[in-house]
C-alpha cells in the first residue's frame, strides 16, 4: 500500500474509533502534501483540538473546525475555518492561530464577552497574585535584594486590578486600564515605552503571564502598541546651578544624612539613585576608589569614582559592608525618592552633573580637561557605537586630578 492509502486508511480508522489525534509531525505535513499530488482524494489529518491539514493537489492549507450557528441557523453545526496555506504558515503558527479562533468562539457564545485564554478547553488557572507570587519567588536568586524588591512594589503598589483575576481570563484591556491608572501623586504610570515604572510593570506581566502558558499574551507589547502612548515624551534638560553658584549653595548645606548625601552626590558628580544607593561594601578606601557596581548604573558598565578627601570627610565612618552610606533614618533603608529635594531652589541634584561638566569644560577654554574625561566622569556612554568598541579607556588617572579640582572648587568657601 503506498503512502496515500496508509494516510487515508490511518485518518478513517482514528475518527472512526473516536481516539483523539496524536499531534502532527511537520515530517508528517510535509509527506501527505507531496502524497496529495498524485491523489485523485483530498487527504485531511487531524492535528488534534479541532486542527486539521488539509492537501489536495500538492498543496496543503490549515483548516479549524468547531460547532457554531449562524444568524439564520436554529442550531449549533459543523463549521470550518481556513486558516492559511501551509507554505506560509507552520504548525506551530497554525496551532496559535487556531487557538485565537478558538477564543474568538467561546466569546461569540459568551454573547461577546472577551476571554483571552490559552486553550478552549482550559480552565480558568491560577490567579494572577499566586502566578506573581510563585514567579518572584522562582526567578528571585538571579536578582540582586533591590531589583527584586522593586520588582514587587510594581505589583504591589500598580497590579491591584489584576490580582483576583485567573491568569488565562486577564484581557488586552485589563492590561491596558491598568497601565492607563494614575499613581498617588495623580501622575499617568504609563508615558511611553522605555525604562519607566509602566514599561516594567507590562514587562514584568508579560514574563508573569508567559510562565504560565498564556498565550496570545495581553501584555506582549505587539497586542498592546496602538492601544496606548507608544512614543516616549522628549527628555526635558535638568535645570542646572551655574556651576559659579555651587561653592555659595555648597556652603549652607548641614551635617544631616539627607545634606551629605546631596554633597556627595555633588562632588561625585554621579546620578542621583547612584549615590543614594552607595554600600559600604562599594567602597575602597586603601586605594581611594568607589566602585559603582554594573547593576546600579543606568548604562550597565562598572563606575570607578576617584575619592577625594573631601569626599572621605563627607561620608563619615565605615559602617557596615551591606548597609547604606546614607540611610533612612527611621527604615535603615535607601533614602526616599523625596529627599535631596532642590525644588525649593529652582534646580535638581541631578542638573549639578551638568554643572560640574560646564565647569570643567570653562577651564582654560577647555584645554585642562580633555572631553572624553568629563564624559568618562559622568559615566556617559557613546552614541557612536564604531567609536565605542574603540574607545574603552576610562581614563581614571586624568579623573584623579579632574575629582580633585572639582571638589576644591566646589567647597571653597
Amino acid at each position: 500500500m503506498g503512502i496515500v492509502g496508509k494516510l487515508n486508511v490511518w485518518n478513517a480508522v482514528w475518527n472512526f474509533l473516536e481516539i483523539p489525534a496524536m499531534p502532527l509531525t511537520q515530517k508528517q505535513v510535509a509527506d501527505a502534501i507531496a502524497a496529495s499530488a498524485d491523489s485523485p482524494k483530498s487527504i485531511k489529518l487531524a492535528d488534534g483540538r479541532s486542527l486539521y491539514l488539509v492537501a489536495r493537489r500538492g498543496r496543503g492549507f490549515w483548516v479549524y473546525q468547531f460547532r457554531g450557528r449562524n444568524k439564520t441557523d436554529t442550531e449549533d453545526a459543523t463549521r470550518s475555518k481556513g486558516l492559511g496555506p501551509a507554505t506560509r504558515m507552520t504548525l506551530p503558527a497554525a496551532r496559535r492561530q487556531r487557538d485565537y479562533e478558538a477564543v474568538k468562539v467561546r466569546r461569540d457564545r459568551a454573547g461577546g464577552v472577551t476571554m483571552a485564554g490559552i486553550r478552549p478547553q482550559a480552565g480558568p488557572g491560577v490567579l494572577f497574585k499566586d502566578a506573581a507570587t510563585k514567579y518572584l519567588a522562582t526567578q528571585g536568586p538571579r536578582w540582586t535584594a533591590r531589583h527584586k524588591a522593586g520588582l514587587e512594589g510594581l505589583i504591589e503598589n500598580y497590579a491591584g486590578p489584576l490580582a483576583a483575576k485567573p491568569v488565562n481570563t486577564i484581557t488586552t484591556a485589563d492590561v491596558v486600564k491598568m497601565l492607563e491608572a494614575s499613581d498617588e501623586k495623580g501622575r499617568p504610570l504609563w508615558d511611553g515605552p522605555g525604562d519607566n515604572r509602566g514599561s516594567r510593570l507590562r514587562r514584568l506581566v508579560e514574563a508573569i503571564l508567559s510562565a504560565n502558558d498564556v498565550d496570545p499574551n495581553p501584555a506582549a507589547w505587539v497586542r498592546l502598541k496602538g492601544k496606548l502612548l507608544d512614543e516616549s515624551p522628549k527628555p526635558t534638560p535638568k535645570k542646572a546651578m551655574p556651576f559659579a553658584d555651587v561653592p555659595a549653595f555648597v556652603a549652607t548645606l548641614g551635617d544631616d544624612t539627607e545634606s551629605r548625601a546631596m554633597l556627595f552626590a555633588i562632588l561625585t558628580a554621579v546620578r542621583r539613585k547612584e549615590a543614594l544607593g552607595a554600600l559600604w561594601q562599594e567602597f575602597d578606601f586603601a586605594n581611594r576608589v568607589w566602585h559603582v557596581p554594573a547593576e546600579r548604573m543606568k548604562e550597565k558598565i562598572v563606575h570607578d569614582v576617584p575619592l577625594t578627601d573631601k569626599m572621605i570627610a563627607c561620608i563619615g565612618k565605615p559602617g557596615d559592608g551591606k548597609a547604606f552610606v546614607f540611610p533612612a533614618p527611621r527604615t535603615g533603608g535607601m533614602l526616599s525618592h523625596h529627599a535631596c529635594s532642590m525644588l525649593e531652589h529652582g534646580y535638581t541634584l541631578h542638573g549639578f552633573r551638568t554643572s560640574f561638566s560646564t565647569w570643567a569644560q570653562a577651564q582654560d577654554e577647555g584645554r585642562t580637561y580633555p572631553h572624553p574625561v568629563i564624559e568618562s566622569a559622568l559615566a556617559h556612554k557613546l552614541e557612536d557605537k564604531v567609536a565605542a568598541a574603540y574607545l574603552r579607556h576610562n581614563h581614571f588617572a586624568a579623573r584623579v586630578t579632574l575629582m580633585a579640582a572639582w571638589s576644591a572648587f566646589a567647597m571653597r568657601n
